[in-house]
């Protein structure tokens, strides 16, 4: 039976956050979750969308001996500050605050610590590695290259998928060159982010993270990769459509530690799997139903065999600390 308390992070603003102990009074490894890109909370749940990613998996690593950390994000939840005025190192930056407060904590093995990100948090887990350096490495639908590389290959996936659209709705997207319009916009968006130093703009009267986007420009997300001398583990599904099946490869040519990488058949980007077809516009419309169900299983027994593993190879390195 885990135990769950809720803490105050003092960072730049102050981060609530949900601390989960598994059973027993002993300092346990401890698994810190970074988020993905929007405005979620610590469960990893956005108005209209609740995931419960990291609620799930706080749940899965405590019952194998893990304590976590996961957190709401600036300005989301009970956390201080402003969602939008967040950028690149801000965000790397309470990461940060987090995995140092939980390092101190005293139920917490500080030498024993793993980063988990999904999304968006697996290009940010590595920053925050070059930091603080840690002991293990889960990315959970990553990707090794500039985020807006991979913005921009989703967009070209998103007009491909309008134009092979048949029958009536295809006829419609043609007439009304709904491909030219996604293109055309995207554009406009990006000239205004650009010429702006503006931490927030609105854009077509929708709020926008300006500062988010013109740092996500800076990072490079395959240079901290190469100085990842840890386990990791990277796993993505065949379904998802937010990032790039072959990145996979690419994590494990880039970091220096021993790296596992699993493709699950049918997962997308929510971590549930899905039946229907192989499309960017059918799977996105599919995310609602499918998150009503929990995260997948498959995905669930992965970790878990990547967690025992890690914890008998890290017993032996311990051990041998004390051999004479």
């Amino acid at each position: 039976m885990s135990k769950e308390i809720e803490v105050i992070i003092e960072g730049t603003y102050p981060l609530a956050a949900t601390l989960t102990l598994p059973e027993g009074n002993m300092k346990f490894p401890l698994v810190v979750m970074v988020h993905g890109s929007g405005p979620t909370d610590r469960d990893s749940n956005a108005k209209g969308m609740p995931l419960n990613i990291f609620k799930e998996i706080s749940e899965v690593v405590a019952k194998e001996g893990f304590a976590s950390i996961r957190y709401d994000k600036r300005g989301i939840g009970a956390s201080k500050g402003d969602y939008y005025e967040a950028g690149v190192y801000d965000l790397i930056d309470d990461a940060r605050a987090v995995l140092e407060y939980a390092k101190k904590h005293q139920n917490i093995d500080g030498n024993r610590v793993i980063l988990l990100g999904h999304s968006e948090g697996s290009i940010l887990a590595p920053f925050v590695n070059e930091i603080i350096s840690v002991d293990g490495m889960i990315l959970l639908s990553g990707t090794a290259e500039p985020l807006a590389e991979t913005m921009k290959w989703q967009r070209q996936e998103m007009i491909n998928d309008i134009r092979s659209l048949k029958g009536f709705e295809g006829w419609v997207t043609r007439l009304i060159k709904l491909d030219e319009k996604i293109t055309k916009m995207n554009d406009g968006l990006i000239k205004v982010i650009s010429e702006t130093d503006k931490a927030v703009i609105r854009y077509k009267g929708k709020k926008m993270n300006a500062k988010w986007n013109r740092e996500h420009l800076q990072f490079d997300v395959s240079k901290p990769l190469q100085k990842v001398n840890c386990p990791v583990l990277a796993i993505t599904g065949t379904k998802d459509v937010n990032v790039k099946l072959s990145d996979l490869e690419k994590i494990k040519a880039l970091v220096q530690g021993e790296c596992e990488t699993h493709i699950i058949q049918d997962m997308t980007h929510m971590l549930r799997k899905t039946d229907v077809a192989n499309s960017m516009s059918k799977i996105m419309n599919d995310y609602k139903k499918s998150i009503k169900q929990p995260i997948d299983s498959e995905l669930k027994d992965i970790i878990i065999t990547w967690l025992r593993n890690w914890k008998s190879r890290d017993v032996k390195v311990h051990e041998s600390e004390f051999i004479v």
